[in-house]
């Protein structure tokens, strides 16, 4: 018998122990008894309201393995839904696509609207982002993760005014 032989009798003969094992400690599949998912709609307008909420306590203490097992089953409820925004670029006209000139004009203005956006949504996420941070503090989150969304929110704002700085100066 040669290695590679013996090598496959060991591996198939493990395999076989392992399946062997007694599973006792393996918790028995959750029921089917979870009521049905909820149909994802689009998100509301959430600026200024907080990025997480209390989770009510009525929820019957489960497993891990159990939670897990309705999670993949019927989705998280705790999931935020998925809000689907439609891409609002314009296309270059065929102009622009024919003179370098115009299309890097074009370019130039797709570059202003993506400063633009990045401008408007720092403006409405960093106040909540500070309101979280004030909440963190106040309900004894560590030090350590204080500092990370505060230098966060600190790079956001140095990101902001850079960008608002190069909307200006765009011609």
């Amino acid at each position: 018998m040669n290695h590679t032989t013996k090598a496959a009798v060991v591996a198939v003969m493990a395999a076989a122990a392992w399946l062997a094992w007694p599973s006792a400690d393996i918790p028995a599949p959750v029921a089917d008894t979870a009521a049905p998912p909820t149909p994802v709609v689009a998100a509301p307008a959430t600026a200024g309201t907080p990025f997480f909420a209390p989770v009510p306590s009525s929820q019957p203490h489960i497993s891990a393995a159990q939670s897990m097992a309705q999670s993949r089953l019927h989705g998280d409820p705790e999931a935020p839904p998925i809000a689907n925004q439609p891409i609002t670029r314009d296309p270059p006209s065929a102009q622009e696509l024919a003179d370098p000139k115009a299309y890097e004009a074009y370019e130039a203005r797709q570059t202003q609207r993506t400063y633009a956006a990045y401008i408007r949504a720092v403006d409405e996420e960093l106040p909540r982002l500070r309101a979280d941070i004030e909440r963190g503090r106040a309900m004894g989150i560590a030090p350590n993760k204080i500092a990370m969304a505060e230098d966060k929110a600190r790079r956001l704002g140095l990101m902001r005014a850079q960008l608002a700085k190069e909307l200006q100066a765009a011609p």
